[in-house]
């Protein structure tokens, strides 16, 4: 393993050959997950016959996860594609490994995505489509079975799930008949986003004093002081688990699902504290969901008093190490 240091803004992944779109996959644990969520990306990338850069991060997944060995396998049997591969000694949450992400890419669009989705070619398209209406779209999302903070972009199956070909044929019928269409969000929940290179030189990455929660609603908030958009791709559809690093934690642990969904209410709510004091020390004590449409002028109102722009912390590359 080859450890990180910062040396300027630019990144060990900026000597590689272009690459139009970089696709960063997380994971913590779950190897069948991670497994299924790279194929997929890799099966799409393919069809659509686009070279990508694919940067594999190791949230600090368990040893006899095998994360590692997952990611080489890829890398080994995909030389089309160029590859990133890191591990984390420490826990960086979404918050963290967002950030990381964008930090070792200097592609013209990078795409996140959650280990625990399936993607295809068709939302691909799409959001790659509707990227390219307006250079103010800073970041592009998709809709899906499941999706955290955006009821309004949720769309079911019209039935169980029984395999890719399923999820496959789905996606590819909500394009064909939703295409390009677009509306405009005021919030980012960013659990499958896609990031234009533009956004990112401008303000940076995820604000990392943010653990896990809130990093992405106060990037997207930055994101409109910095005059960009953020839009959902109506027609992009892929399919997401949900939960899926917390269900396996509570595998691998052993520990009660009822005491990791409280530890993440907990986390949750030292998120938003750190929120408020950032934003808006007036805001409410303890956080309504419903309050969410109105971060946008919140942040307006209060552009004054926050820095745009984030570089990832050079003391946090110490716990990083490329593999």
């Amino acid at each position: 393993m080859i450890s990180l240091t910062a040396t300027s803004d630019s990144s060990p992944a900026q000597s590689q050959e272009n690459a139009l779109l970089s696709i960063i996959i997380p994971a913590r644990n779950n190897p069948v997950f991670t497994r299924e969520c790279i194929a997929t990306a890799m099966q799409s990338v393919d069809l659509l016959h686009l070279n990508c850069e694919f940067i594999l991060i190791d949230d600090a997944s368990e040893p006899g996860e095998g994360i590692l060995d997952v990611f080489k396998q890829f890398r080994a049997g995909n030389p089309r594609h160029q590859f990133v591969i890191a591990r984390s000694k420490v826990n960086l949450h979404y918050t963290g490994v967002f950030s990381l992400g964008l930090y070792l890419s200097r592609r013209e669009r990078i795409f996140f995505l959650s280990n625990d989705m399936l993607i295809t070619p068709h939302f691909l398209t799409a959001v790659l489509g509707v990227a390219a209406l307006d250079p103010a779209f800073g970041v592009v999302r998709g809709t899906s079975n499941y999706t955290d903070a955006h009821p309004e972009h949720e769309v079911e199956l019209p039935k169980v799930v029984a395999d890719y070909p399923d999820i496959a044929a789905f996606s590819r019928a909500i394009f064909e008949i939703l295409g390009f269409t677009y509306v405009e969000d005021p919030l980012l929940s960013g659990d499958a986003v896609l990031i234009a290179r533009s956004l990112v030189d401008r303000i940076g990455v995820m604000d990392l004093r943010f653990y896990g929660y809130f990093g992405d609603v106060d990037f997207g908030m930055r994101a409109h002081l910095a005059g960009f958009k953020l839009a959902c791709a109506k027609g992009a559809w892929l399919w997401h688990e949900g939960g899926g690093h917390i269900k396996r934690q509570v595998r691998v642990s052993g520990t009660e699902m009822s005491d990791a969904i409280r530890r993440r209410v907990d986390l949750v709510e030292a998120a938003y504290e750190v929120f408020r004091q950032k934003w808006d020390a007036s805001l409410p004590p303890i956080f309504d969901p419903a309050m969410v449409r109105e971060f946008f002028p919140l942040a307006v109102k209060n552009a004054g008093r926050v820095d745009l722009k984030y570089s990832f912390p050079a003391a946090a590359l110490e716990n990083i190490a490329l593999v």
